[in-house]
Formats: structure tokens, sequence, C-alpha cells
């Protein structure tokens, strides 16, 4: 009989866990600073200067990953810097709107590359990027990531982005801590699930389950945002990846195959893309059509749109300029409908992965009459949603359940093996293991601590890099965390080694930079991380308690 993971069991170990990290964290006598400090009558102590420091706080989500993940670092800062930073726990979708209104101090954030290219994760930080939500601003990098940008020449983009890199680190509006490595485990009856690190980490387009059509998995959590052009996390990506299609979708490796384009033809120069779409309809009987791309692009770029993810869509002519004000015409934006079939995109600058980035969810079309039909209430609801992927929302009940089912006017249903997708929002790890080992999920991610339990009940594990990077976000307006100092004091002083050891407990590795190791570099074997070598200093105690005093008194907390 199998056996349930029990969640007394669970608590106890994280329990352990943290005691044996705090024993590998700190030392046993004071530092050469703080001991000067105490031989110098006039000067306050170490402790004295770092209970000035007004209450940290530190946002994290309400699941049990997050919040074992929170009490580490928590930890290691109360043992290897004294201080005591206070974790506000939320939900997913409530830590994203905070983020987005910089209603935080710290977060423990992450994130999953978009394409195949460094340069997914090095956007993020330019000056006014939609997802920049530590506000962080630096000249010199922006001109860096503009200059790897304009360049087709690899190696040269490499260099600018790696020395841009080099300038985020020294600035720290994030701390790297590690990059993610996942285990899972799957019935199996399961066969064909794609895995992979870019774009959507779980692509059930080819997936089917012996002996019957349906699977039943754990989304995690609550969609938060719906709208395509809106959306910016990855629980709602998964699902529209099954409802929506773009001009293209990601095969198996990653790559562009055809979506609602049957083919594309690109210029000799590479600036200019024409789209062919195939026949193909709404859920509600309408045609797809090139315009309903065109409404959705220039819709995602209006400023007053507000879409985080606008600057994914910058390749393409006049979409910057439209986007920040700098002209007001989208007209001028290089995308348009020829006919109700044929979709002209004019670029930047050649783009070899522009056909990659089409499968991307900001890209996805929008059907113009019904989304004036319903305005602001678009995505919040199933049936204020139209589809055109291979699956349609038939139930969705919020924080609770969400139920696919197959799209028959889906342009390829016949490929599609899965009639049915039962997806629970459970964000407590234990509780999503116990409801597989009972049977109620075909599919379920692991903690580290889990491994041996469900290697035990003859299950195999799977593992994956879903090519993401993990970090702590400041928000650089803050009033504490505005000073870099204090930024680097508290990345320097987390121990990443002893945290993927004995709290992650998986195949994750300890970041030492912020892009992760597998994406590419200049060429041949060599990844961007490699070549770029480490950039921060992992559990460097002495260097994080010199940068905290140095920074409280730079922000003149010590008066």
């Amino acid at each position: 009989m199998k056996r349930t993971i029990k969640i007394l069991a669970m608590a106890l170990a994280v329990i352990m866990l943290l005691s044996v990290l705090l024993v590998g964290c700190g030392t046993d006598e004071k530092d050469s600073q703080n001991a000067d400090q105490q031989n110098n009558a006039s000067e306050p102590t170490y402790e004295e200067l770092v209970a000035k420091l007004p209450t940290i706080k530190f946002l994290a989500d309400d699941g049990d990953v997050a919040q074992r993940d929170a009490q580490a670092f928590q930890e290691m800062w109360k043992r290897n810097l004294g201080i005591n930073v206070e974790i506000e726990t939320t939900t997913f979708k409530n830590r994203r709107e905070r983020m987005q209104s910089r209603d935080y101090q710290i977060v423990y954030a992450g994130w999953s590359p978009d394409y195949n290219d460094p340069m997914t994760f090095m956007d993020l930080w330019i000056t006014g990027s939609g997802l920049n939500e530590a506000d962080y601003s630096n000249p010199q990098y922006d001109e860096l990531i503009d200059k790897a940008k304009k360049s087709a020449d690899n190696n040269e983009r490499m260099d600018a982005m790696m020395e841009a890199e080099k300038i985020l680190m020294e600035d720290m509006p994030i701390g790297p801590i590690y990059f993610r490595y996942r285990d899972y485990v799957k019935k199996p009856e399961v066969k064909d699930e794609v895995r992979r690190y870019v774009g959507s980490d779980l692509d059930l387009y080819w997936t089917s389950v012996d002996g019957k059509d349906t699977i039943n998995l754990n989304l995690g959590s609550e969609p938060p945002q719906m709208d395509p052009q809106l959306t910016d996390d990855a629980v709602s990506m998964q699902v529209i990846n099954g409802v929506f299609e773009g001009l293209t979708r990601m095969d198996k490796e990653g790559k562009a195959m055809p979506g609602m384009a049957e083919k594309w033809d690109v210029s000799p120069d590479g600036m200019n893309w024409t789209f062919h779409l195939r026949d193909a309809k709404w859920s509600n009987g309408d045609p797809v059509t090139a315009q309903d791309f065109e409404y959705a692009w220039k819709r995602a770029l209006n400023p007053d749109t507000g879409a985080g993810y606008a600057y994914i869509m910058y390749p393409i002519k006049n979409a910057e300029a439209y986007n920040t004000g700098k002209i007001t015409d989208p007209n001028e934006v290089g995308v348009k409908a020829l006919d109700a079939k044929t979709l002209e995109v004019t670029l930047e600058l050649p783009t070899p992965y522009f056909d990659t980035l089409t499968s991307f969810a900001t890209y996805m079309p929008l059907n113009q009459k019904f989304y004036e039909s319903v305005k602001d209430k678009y995505g919040s609801e199933a049936k204020n949603l139209i589809y055109n992927g291979p699956w349609t929302i038939s139930e969705w009940t919020h924080e609770s359940k969400m139920v696919l089912k197959k799209n028959p006017d889906y342009w390829n249903a016949s490929a599609i093996k899965l009639n049915t997708i039962n997806y629970v929002m459970i964000n407590d790890n234990t509780t999503s293991v116990n409801m597989f080992l009972s049977g109620q999920l075909d599919m379920t991610g692991l903690r580290g601590d889990q491994r041996d339990q469900l290697k035990n009940e003859g299950y195999e594990l799977l593992h994956f890099s879903d090519g993401s990077s993990w970090y702590l976000e400041f928000n650089t307006k803050d009033p504490v965390m505005q000073n870099a100092k204090i930024r680097k004091a508290l990345t320097y002083a987390l121990d990443r080694n002893l945290f993927v050891k004995n709290v992650l407990m998986n195949d994750s590795k300890p970041a030492l930079g912020y892009v992760p190791d597998v994406m590419p570099g200049k060429g041949g074997s060599g990844t961007f991380r490699k070549e770029n070598g480490d950039l921060i200093k992992d559990n460097n105690q002495e260097e994080a308690k010199k940068l905290l005093i140095e920074g409280i008194k730079e922000l003149g907390l010590d008066k």
C-alpha cells in the first residue's frame, strides 16, 4: 500500500534542516572588525550599530517551499549578520501585485528564459522595463544592453552582456541564490510530456495517458492573469499555452514550429518577416485573422495598456518608440495585416529567433470584437475568453480548480490526445505528493527531501533544468534598500552551497552570477556563465558585516 508523506514529518524535517544549516553558518568568535570596534570606546559596537537598522521585511509566497526557503534565509541573516528579518507571507497573486506596486523591501523571485539567449535575462533590468520591479537604473548598463541588441556579431553581443552583468552584480539590485534543477514523478501511464527550460516548462501538446484521455495535475496556484497581453507569470502562461496559440509554437526541442501560421518567409537581410496564416477558428466560430495579431500586438505596445512584457516586442520596428511614448501613431509600428491571411512584420534589426518569440503569450492573437464586448473583464472568467488553442477552459473555480477540454475547432485537433486536463490549485507540495500517491494526480513536482520517499515507493525520479535563476530582489527605492552596500551585505551573507545541499537537497546549483548555466555563450561548448565567471562572494561574512556597517552609516542611521 502506498504510504503518504506526513505533514508533521515534513515540518520536523524542515526544522532539522534549518538546524543543520545553522551549524554550518557563522563563526564561533567575533570577527576582527567587531573586536576592533569593542576596543575603541569612542566607537559604537557592531551590535549597537545593527540595532539602529529598521526592521527589514522579506516578502514570500505562502507555499511550503517558499516558506521553507524564506526561513532558511532568515536564519542565515540572523546568524551571520545578527539582524532579524521579518517574513511577510502572502499569496502568489498578491506577491505579484505588491511587486508591481513596489510595496516591498526584499522579495524572493525567479526568472525563466523566454528564448534561448542571455538577453532574455539581461533585458529585464534596463531602465523602465515593465518587469524591472526593483526600479533599478544605470545608464552604463542600459548602453551595453542596447549595444548587444544592435550588434550582429555574436561575440560582440556576448561581451557587451557580460560587461553589463558585472555592473548588475556590482550595483546588486538582485542577489543571485541558485540555478534551479527540478525533480518530478509521474504515473507510468503518462507518456510524452515535454519539460524544457525555454518557454512553458510543461507542454502537454503531445502527451497521452494510457487507458484514458484525461490527465490530473496540480497548477500550484490561481492563475493571476489570463489576459495574454498582460500576463507575466509562469502559472498563467502554463494555461495560456494550452488554450491559445500564436503564429508559431515551440516543438519538443524548443524551436519554432508552425502554429496559426502554416509558413513564413524571411527577407535575405532578416528585416522583413511575412507570416501566412492557415484556416483556423476561434472557439466562438470566428476565423482567426492577421488583423487579430495586428490588433493584439499594438494593444500590448500601447503604453496605456501597461503590459509588463511589452519589451519582448521591441525587435519590431518602432515598437519601443510607441511603447515609450516617443511616437503616438500605432500605424508606424512595423506590423501590418496585408489581408486576412497575411501578416507582414518589419524589424528594427535582424533577429534570428523572432519566429520563437511569436510563440510567446504576449504575441497571442486577440479577437477585437470579442474583446470590446467584455473590455476590462477579459480574462477574468472562462466566459470572458475565447480560445484558438488545443483546449478551452470549460470550468474555472477560482482558487480551487480549472478544467480544460479539447477544442474541436482547433486546426490540429486530431493530433491532440488529451480530451480533458483537470488542474487543482494546491500550493502545498506535501499535499500535492500525497494526492499523487493516492491516485488523485498523475504527475507532481518534488522537494529534495521527498526524493527518497518516492524512490522507495518504486517511482522513477525524473530531473530537468527549467533554466531559471532565483534571487533576492531589492526595492531600490526603499529608504533602506536604496543602499547598495546593504543589498550586498544581505547577498554575501548567504551560504549558497549549504542552502542547496541542506535545504533544496536536489541538483540545483549555487549561483555566483545572474545568468544561469544553461544559457549559450560565444559558441562552441562554452556557456555564458562559464565564460563570465563568478561575480559575487558567497558566504563572505566578514565582508558582509563590513558592508552592512558602511551602509548603515551612509544612510545616517548611526546618528
